[in-house]
């Protein structure tokens, strides 16, 4: 009986592959603004993506089996974007969007050369702040933070571990222990008292899920990221092309290994990601 179970599930999973691939194959006078991640965490860009392009067709790729990227050697990112990125150019793409900031910041050159279209990244937007004088607190992956250096008013602290566990409990954020996380980080020195930072920038796409966790332990003014600059540029760009579809709802397509698992959590998660 298990086996028939096992079988059963196997070949829904080849069926929904291919009607998926159908569809997008049928729509493919379409061109789609591709989305890529390590896993979940660029659902949250995607969201906002949707509220500010609500006509545009939009393709998901979330990279959830190898999540996390910033423990990860440039080397070895670039060699996952890589194959990644040759499965999206399978689909007709206007615009490709890096909704990571781990490849954002460390690779967003290779990826354009590479990519073939115009690419955007989502970089944390600490130059704004320090302009402004806010005492700022940056929160990142290992990797991204290593490209961030402490100053007067910019504290940086790499996290190991907190994309597993966001990725692991994301139906029951309660578990994410992001203050057991912090004070494990392996690198970067802060001031954990409340109220003392002006703003905390998320420096990965991850972290918005756990924006109100973040919020109740430092209590600072805001708390940003890098996600309306992204859309903005993005924004600016499709204008320009004449490239903003204006009649038709939007659409999200789901590709690549986690496709299922993204979508439902796509369609889920207005019930999640308050904690």
């Amino acid at each position: 009986m298990q086996v028939h179970l096992t079988i059963i599930s196997y070949l829904f999973c080849i069926i929904l592959t291919i009607f998926i691939n159908f569809v997008i194959q049928f729509s493919m006078n379409e061109q789609f603004i591709a989305v890529l991640d390590s896993g979940i965490g660029g659902i949250s860009v995607l969201k906002e993506l949707v509220k500010v392009f609500p006509n545009e067709s939009f393709l998901y790729f979330g990279d959830n089996n190898n999540a996390p990227y910033g423990n990860k050697s440039k080397e070895r990112l670039l060699s996952i974007t890589i194959r990644n990125i040759d499965i999206i150019k399978k689909y007709p793409i206007k615009a490709l969007v890096l909704a990571c900031n781990t490849l954002s910041v460390n690779l967003i050159s290779d990826i354009k050369d590479y990519s073939g279209v115009e690419t955007f990244g989502i970089f944390p937007p600490v130059e704004k702040c320090v302009i402004n004088k806010e005492k700022t607190l940056l929160l990142a992956t290992k990797r991204t933070s290593e490209n961030y250096r402490n100053t007067p008013l910019l504290e940086v602290v790499g996290l190991l571990d907190l994309v597993c566990k966001i990725e692991d409990n994301i139906f029951d954020l309660e578990k994410v222990d992001f203050v057991r996380s912090l004070k494990e980080s392996s690198c970067g020195q802060f001031i954990d008292v409340k109220g003392y930072y002006n703003t905390i920038i998320l420096g990965c796409t991850h972290y918005n899920f756990i924006k109100i966790k973040i919020s109740d332990h430092f209590q600072p003014q805001k708390i940003i990221d890098g996600t309306t600059f992204l859309i903005f540029n993005l924004k600016k760009y499709l204008k320009n092309k004449k490239s903003i579809e204006k009649t038709k709802r939007f659409s999200v397509f789901f590709i690549g290994d986690n496709a299922k698992e993204n979508q439902y959590f796509f369609e889920k998660s207005g019930q999640v990601g308050q904690n």
